[in-house]
């Protein structure tokens, strides 16, 4: 058994979707010291329900629903350096995952995420998953990111806590991107590997149609604020919030654009803005050299619709 990793599922409300997840991570029970579930629902019938079909598994449940606040709880309850922390609609589908994780932060002291490859039910790479800021066609390599997926990557534990977790005040949406940008002002590493699979199955379940228009357009703005000096800032949120305009007009969500704009300038005398330094933001732009050109982009979002 190994005593450097504990597997943690987050879940909210998704019992069927949760034993599918479990049912892939429990062939890697005797590899890892500990598998967590943390309930961001904290429903009794669950908490009863893992302790009769999953004994060994073990179960927090969340003070509330704070969403990505629960990461944070699963992170801070794991008593191993690296923490694997998956979505309950996700399946790791590696055979050898966990050895892979090891070696990976065993090769690199800065390493503080490990990004896994997000698949679809045809084992193909899922384009709106592919958040990266390179192209799809580089899935197949290893690479800097400055994007973290949040239900299917594997942390150093002590450095993502270090810098102070997911920010909790996002609750979803940009947390990765954030917590991404703060390890790369500590002077830590984000990468992608393609050594590591996760089949998404993308739930629907509990997710409004206004939730992701309103989220992404407040945490956007507080994610640039909080990491960029004014000069990038400005020019930043403002093609950010064109994009955001566009996503919304299309899918008719623009009530819940305006009031994400409004709430986001609201929110910002509250945020604890930490720039990256100099030096961070040159790496920056070095990790998205390699992004995929403009044309490329749009192209991208007309084929797909943001989930």
């Amino acid at each position: 058994m190994s005593r450097a990793v504990t597997i943690s599922i987050l879940t909210y409300k998704r019992h069927q979707h949760l034993k599918r997840s479990l049912a892939s991570v429990l062939p890697y029970a005797d590899q890892v010291a500990e598998i967590i579930v943390v309930d961001n629902a904290a429903e009794p019938e669950l908490k009863s329900l893992l302790a009769a079909e999953y004994p060994n598994v073990r179960y927090i449940a969340a003070p509330s629903n704070a969403g990505c606040e629960g990461r944070n709880i699963g992170l801070r309850a794991a008593g191993t350096p690296i923490v694997i922390t998956l979505d309950d609609d996700v399946e790791l589908s590696s055979p050898n995952c966990i050895a892979e994780v090891e070696s990976a932060f065993a090769r690199d002291s800065r390493l503080a995420c490990l990004n896994f490859t997000v698949t679809g039910l045809d084992g193909k790479v899922l384009e709106r998953d592919w958040c990266h800021p390179r192209p799809i066609s580089h899935a197949s390599r290893e690479f800097e990111t400055h994007f973290i997926l949040e239900g299917a990557s594997a942390l150093d534990r002590e450095k993502v806590l270090s810098v102070g977790g997911y920010p909790a005040e996002f609750f979803l949406g940009h947390e990765g991107v954030d917590l991404s940008y703060r390890l790369i002002g500590g002077g830590y590493r984000v990468l992608h590997t393609p050594s590591v699979s996760t089949t998404h199955h993308a739930a629907m379940e509990h997710r409004p149609n206004w939730r992701v228009y309103y989220y992404y357009t407040r945490n956007g703005i507080w994610v640039i604020y909080r990491s960029f000096p004014a000069s990038m800032a400005i020019p930043r949120a403002v093609a950010y919030l064109a994009t955001m305009a566009f996503f919304s007009l299309r899918a008719m969500q623009v009530p819940a654009y305006l009031r994400g704009c409004v709430d986001g300038m609201r929110g910002l005398s509250q945020m604890d803005r930490r720039n990256l330094d100099a030096d961070s933001l040159r790496h920056v732009r070095e990790i998205r050299s390699e992004r995929v050109p403009l044309f490329g982009r749009i192209q991208k979002h007309l084929r797909a619709r943001i989930m």
